[in-house]
């Protein structure tokens, strides 16, 4: 996984274990977890939506975690942005300001789903690696020409630099003639390229 942000991205991957793996659980509740109301935890909706369901005190100690991450590398490699899926908004938002009280930022993006609302990953265990040695170039074009009509066009828009007016043509080939799937090669022709090169 480092190596493939590395090489995609151009950016230093760092393991929080480095900075977390010398904190006893007696530092990390005086030093952290007194910045964290119960009440404020239990109103993000990615733990309400577990309560009924159950969720271990590992799952709901997550914010904390994730919140030390950015406290440190705020602190220690300049980072005030932090990014993820729209499902971590309530982790990212949770405790930094608090104990720095820095200035700092969250960005949040729509989580890529399937048809039937379920996301990608390796908890899912549908997972698709950018590396062509973990998930080969002929894989991965096979899962983008084939992926749901219903879910092409937002593919296009989610994972291309394909301009708006392009979209729309591709949108509008795919409701006239379905059969010819040219919005489904365009994604997929479109992802290994950027990823793999032609």
């Amino acid at each position: 996984l480092t190596k493939q942000a590395e090489s995609i991205f151009g950016f230093e991957v760092v393991n929080n274990w480095d900075w977390s793996k010398d904190i006893n659980f007696i530092d990390f509740l005086r030093d952290y977890g007194k910045f964290f109301n119960i009440n404020y935890m239990l109103d993000k909706d990615i733990i309400r939506r577990r309560l009924e369901s159950g969720i271990t005190y590992t799952e709901f100690s997550y914010m904390i975690l994730q919140a030390l991450d950015f406290k440190y590398l705020h602190e220690h490699k300049g980072v005030d942005l932090q990014c993820a899926g729209s499902d971590q908004w309530g982790n990212i938002t949770a405790g930094i300001r608090k104990s720095t009280g820095d200035e700092v930022y969250g960005f949040t993006m729509p989580l890529v789903t399937d048809s039937q609302g379920k996301k990608f990953g390796k908890s899912e265990g549908n997972a698709l690696w950018l590396d062509k040695n973990k998930t080969s170039s002929y894989k991965l074009y096979q899962f983008f020409v084939n992926v749901e009509d219903s879910m092409v066009i937002d593919y296009l828009k989610i994972y291309t630099f394909l301009s708006k007016e392009e979209i729309e043509e591709y949108e509008k080939k795919n409701n006239e003639h379905p059969e010819l799937r040219e919005a489904h090669k365009a994604l997929a022709r479109e992802i290994i390229t950027f990823l793999h090169g032609k």
